[in-house]
C-alpha cells in the first residue's frame, strides 16, 4: 500500500499542533483528516487507516478515543503523541507513545513504522 492511499485521523485539542502535524504528514504523502475534538473525531473516522492522537484532551482521553474507535475497527493502528506520558498508564496497551515536543519528521517516521508493521 502506498502512503498516498493511507488516511490518517489526527486528533489534538491544540490548533497549532494539528496544523503542523497535518502539514508534515501531508507532505509525506498521507491523506489527513484533522479534528480538535475527540467526539468530532469519532464521527470523522470512517475509512481511516490510522489514528494519531493526543492523550489529554477535553471530553475524552486519547486512550478512550482509541478504545471507542477499536469497537468498530479492532485492528486500527494508533499512535499517541503527548506531553503527559506518565498519565497514560495501561489505558492504551500496546499503543506506541511519543513525547511532545516532537520533531515533525520523527512523527512522520513513527507513522510510517506503525503502518508498515500492520501490513
Amino acid at each position: 500500500m502506498t502512503t498516498k492511499s493511507q488516511h490518517i485521523l489526527l486528533v489534538d485539542d491544540e490548533e497549532a499542533v494539528v496544523y503542523v502535524f497535518s502539514r508534515y504528514l501531508e507532505r509525506a504523502g498521507y491523506r489527513v483528516t484533522a479534528r480538535h475534538d475527540p467526539v468530532e473525531a469519532l464521527a470523522a473516522s470512517e475509512g481511516v487507516d490510522m489514528l494519531v492522537t493526543d492523550f489529554r484532551m477535553p471530553g475524552m482521553t486519547g486512550g478512550s478515543l482509541i478504545a471507542r474507535l477499536r469497537e468498530r475497527m479492532p485492528a486500527l493502528p494508533a499512535l499517541i503523541v503527548t506531553a503527559y506520558r506518565a498519565e497514560i498508564g495501561m489505558s492504551a496497551p500496546g499503543v506506541p507513545v511519543l513525547n511532545k515536543p516532537i520533531a515533525p519528521q520523527e512523527l512522520v517516521d513513527a507513522v510510517t513504522r506503525v503502518l508498515a508493521a500492520r501490513d
